[in-house]
Parts: structure tokens; C-alpha cells; sequence
């Protein structure tokens, strides 16, 4: 008994839902996607150059490009993998200009 009354096609699934914001097309997407990978990427390696030297400098510059990545993953909701790789960043950077900072109290100080 497994006959269809006639008039009723059989079940077709729905399609996945798209990633990222369906107000924007998918190309307009995938330039945000990979503008937020690489903002991401510059921002981790600017916060861990700024570890070792010009801490104040790199650090800012890691923070503000992590800022820039976070804000396009979260108005684009895009490449949601790299907001850690961001958050990591601005972590390091606020680390730098924080322990730049602490260097240079200390140094006037002694």
C-alpha cells in the first residue's frame, strides 16, 4: 500500500540553509569571507610580532585589524572559524599595549 493518490509528487527535501547574510549575493559573500580571513590573519601576526618588539605599534595595529575582521564575521555572518583566530588577536594586542605600557612605567620609575 505503498501507492501515492494521484496529485501528490513525492517528498523533496528542502535545499540547506545558505551560509552568511542572504541580503548580500554570494560573491559580495565570499570577498567579505576572505576580507575577514585575512584581517584575521594580519591581526595574529601583527599581535605576536608586537610581543617580541614595538609592542605599542604592532599591538594597536593587531587590535584594530582584529576589530575589522570581528565586525565583518558578525555583519556579514561569515567565515564564523576565523572570529577565534580574531579574538585571539585582540587579545595579544591589548597584551602588547598593556605590557609596553608596564615597560615604560617601569623604566621611568627606575
Amino acid at each position: 500500500m505503498s501507492e501515492q493518490p494521484p496529485g501528490n509528487a513525492p517528498f523533496i527535501p528542502p535545499p540547506p540553509p545558505s551560509t552568511g547574510n542572504p541580503m548580500y549575493p554570494p560573491d559580495v559573500l565570499a570577498a567579505k569571507a576572505a576580507a575577514a580571513a585575512s584581517d584575521a590573519k594580519n591581526a595574529l601576526i601583527f599581535s605576536i610580532i608586537g610581543l617580541f618588539c614595538f609592542g605599542f605599534i604592532f599591538g594597536f595595529l593587531g587590535f584594530r585589524k582584529a576589530n575589522e575582521a570581528i565586525e565583518t564575521i558578525d555583519l556579514y555572518q561569515v567565515a564564523p572559524e576565523k572570529r577565534a583566530m580574531a579574538t585571539v588577536a585582540k587579545f595579544l594586542g591589548i597584551f602588547d599595549i598593556v605590557g609596553w605600557i608596564i615597560a615604560l612605567v617601569l623604566r621611568f620609575v627606575t
